[in-house]
């Protein structure tokens, strides 16, 4: 008996990660404090002022390849500065993923468009297309894709159904950078894309977005949405209602300094995230996150599912034998949220819901449990490992072994 105790303890003592892993890596270096403290030096931290902010956005655009790029105070502003651009009719539908940060979804209620969720694919765990195009309505205006832990949405079916419908299609990469559809980065299939700089997003400035698009109108748009309407070269006025998203200029000195360093994070979580994949995919009772042919996860973080009656079980013993996981992501899907059921939008009222002439009675929006029940499945069996750029093969490979040592005891065994 005191045997088996000191080996287990041993065991466990060689599969502990959390003192390798990164993060205690450190995000920032000497280039991120050399353009802060020059734009502290300058004294001039506004955007109109400096020059910070304006370099970002062609570095920005250049990077990814289009014409134009807004830099904005965060993801949630950056689509808010899109749906500005596009200018919507109050009540119009935007079809969306049901798994996701609110921050993809204030923005469509703050536009007083209508959001409706579409359930995810089975295997990419992204927005299923056929389900899209099922929630179609004449009331439909857009399509927000979110790529949804770095893995790609299916773009060429979700373009062909925008354009069959004519409505406008929006990406959310703000957990995507470096993600391929196609051999193709993310962010340059929709009308707009979206990214945001989050401190706990691929590369960060601590809060931050970008907005980029190739066409010359939605950029003016959205340049004039994100400073109140404001046409500085033409004088002190407001061309419509938008508001102020400017960012500072501190926080573009950072963003710089890690624009150049994304390809190598990516690169390396592409890597990790496939060797563990490699690893534990073959396991009975495990289903990992598949990306599409020639296209490129780049895992914001790493997930797999297992049932939902052990997946509590199998996070409990994981976590013993030293790997940080969690189960799920976000507790249940967005549309089950409070705002969503409470009746009331804006002060008392329940606008655009229900009210002419943009929605009439009666057409509610169902909210309700079981809207997306591939999603409320996935939500339930999703075991999340926060892994990043920091950690080692190493980590990796014992990471392998302790999910094939609590695969062995909690679902081999239970057979």
């Amino acid at each position: 008996m005191s045997t088996m105790r000191t080996e287990n303890v041993e065991a466990k003592r060689e599969l502990v990660l959390t003192e390798t892993i990164g993060r205690n890596g450190n995000r920032f270096g000497d280039e991120e404090e050399r353009l802060v403290l020059e734009v502290l030096r300058s004294g001039n931290l506004n955007k109109n002022c400096g020059t910070k902010v304006k370099e970002f956005e062609k570095q920005f655009a250049e990077y990814l390849g289009v014409k134009h790029a807004v830099m904005s105070t965060s993801g949630t502003a950056a689509i808010h500065i899109a749906l500005g651009a596009l200018n919507l009719d109050p009540g119009s539908e935007i079809i969306t993923s049901p798994i996701t940060d609110m921050g993809s979804i204030m923005p469509i209620l703050l536009s007083l468009c209508v959001p409706v969720f579409a359930d995810l694919d089975e295997n990419t765990w992204e927005i299923d297309p056929d389900d899209v195009e099922r929630k179609i309505t004449p009331r439909t205006k857009a399509i927000l894709a979110i790529h949804l832990i770095g893995n790609a949405c299916s773009m060429d079916k979700l373009r062909k159904i925008a354009n069959k419908h004519k409505i406008h299609l929006i990406e959310d990469c703000a957990q995507a950078f470096e993600t391929t559809y196609n051999d193709t980065l993310v962010g340059k299939f929709g009308l707009l894309g979206c990214f945001s700089f989050n401190q706990c997003k691929h590369i960060t400035c601590g809060d931050g977005g970008i907005t980029v698009t190739d066409d010359d109108m939605l950029a003016e748009r959205a340049r004039l949405f994100s400073d109140k309407a404001w046409p500085r070269e033409k004088g002190r006025t407001s061309l419509f209602v938008a508001p102020n998203y400017r960012v500072t200029e501190l926080q573009a000195a950072v963003a710089i300094a890690q624009l150049k360093k994304v390809q190598d994070i990516c690169e390396k979580r592409n890597r990790l995230g496939k060797m563990l994949s490699d690893g534990i995919k073959r396991l009975s009772g495990i289903k990992i996150q598949e990306a599409y042919p020639n296209s490129k996860h780049t895992y914001w973080f790493y997930a797999f599912r297992v049932n939902a009656k052990i997946r509590d079980e199998f996070v409990k013993t994981l976590a013993g034998e030293g790997v940080p996981c969690t189960g799920g992501y976000i507790p249940r899907p967005v549309y089950e949220y409070e705002v969503f059921h409470n009746g009331k939008m804006f002060g008392n009222s329940n606008f655009p819901y229900g009210h002419e002439p943009y929605r009439p009675f009666p057409e509610p929006i169902s909210y309700d449990r079981g809207i997306c029940p591939f999603a409320e499945c996935l939500l339930d069996e999703m075991i999340r490992i926060p892994f990043n750029e920091f950690w080692t093969e190493d980590d990796i490979q014992k990471t392998i072994e302790a999910i094939k040592k609590v695969h062995q005891g909690v679902i081999s065994g239970k057979r």
